[in-house]
């Protein structure tokens, strides 16, 4: 058994007023205790931001988590409460938890976007995405999905909403093959090619569902798989009407454009191809 709540007195930069914003990936391979959890803190009444039904990973190696949770307490003494209780006590084969600083979208600016989706579909229905996956077929890259892991989001049958979880982690300066440029990898991951992500996923008929800064290490690693590992910076949780919109990126124009500061921004990614559950 094992507790996917950490001890609260190992969270950095919290004061006890604070709310704590946890996520949580989890492997549960038995279906029954998957449905005790969640009747059980949905009994506890915990806020449950997202709850994630986790299907195959898109930038890794491995499919291994099946759950991913976003939880909220109040401050540190209710996380001691759900901590000390033993609720979060399961017969899981893998967790890893990470304390986050939630990130508010400008949903003025976001709502502007979607006003011109139409322009969006426009583009969608003229180009086509084989030219992404010829780009990916060579691809060695940590940052980047296999030919067989674009494959199969291609042809994902699956007509919910499809929601892509990144972990990220940056370089702290960016890598360009022009050596002069010099600017932090934050600078030209989250500033230039960020933003043109941000435009092109709510062109396609996408949204945000959740972003946020990790502080600190992970506060609980049991059996974690390796492409999980280690210190990550952010997570990002895209939302798409389909799977395979996530690659269909590059039909909205200045998308591509920007993923040259993708690739000297960014160190590492790990994403994977969820379906909500809550």
């Amino acid at each position: 058994m094992v507790n996917i709540f950490p001890d609260p007195y190992k969270l950095n930069d919290n004061e006890n007023t604070n709310k704590i914003v946890l996520v949580i990936f989890i492997k549960i391979t038995i279906p029954k205790v998957k449905e005790e959890l969640k009747i059980s803190l949905l009994n506890k009444k915990l806020k449950i931001i997202n709850w994630f039904d986790c299907h195959y990973t898109n930038i890794g190696k491995e499919d291994y988590w099946s759950d991913v949770l976003i939880v909220e307490f109040k401050d540190k003494f209710e996380l001691d409460k759900y901590y000390k209780n033993g609720v979060g006590k399961i017969d899981l084969q893998g967790v890893q938890v990470f304390n986050l600083l939630p990130k508010n979208l400008p949903r003025l600016f976001v709502n502007f976007l979607k006003l011109l989706r139409p322009i969006g579909y426009f583009f969608e229905l003229i180009k086509s995405s084989k030219t992404e996956l010829h780009n990916l077929s060579n691809s060695k890259s940590n940052i980047l999905p296999s030919k067989k892991q674009a494959e199969r989001l291609l042809n994902e049958k699956s007509t919910k909403k499809a929601y892509m979880i990144n972990l990220v982690e940056v370089k702290e300066m960016a890598q360009y093959k022009d050596k002069s440029i010099s600017i932090t990898g934050r600078e030209a991951y989250v500033g230039k090619y960020g933003r043109q992500a941000f435009k092109s996923v709510i062109l396609l008929g996408g949204d945000f569902a959740f972003n946020g800064r990790i502080i600190g290490d992970s506060l609980i690693e049991y059996n974690v798989p390796f492409d999980t590992q280690g210190k990550w910076q952010a997570v990002a949780i895209a939302e798409y009407t389909k799977a395979c919109k996530m690659l269909e990126l590059e039909k909205i124009p200045g998308y591509s454009k920007g993923l040259v500061h993708r690739e000297a921004g960014m160190k590492r990614n790990y994403n994977l191809y969820a379906t909500k559950n809550i």
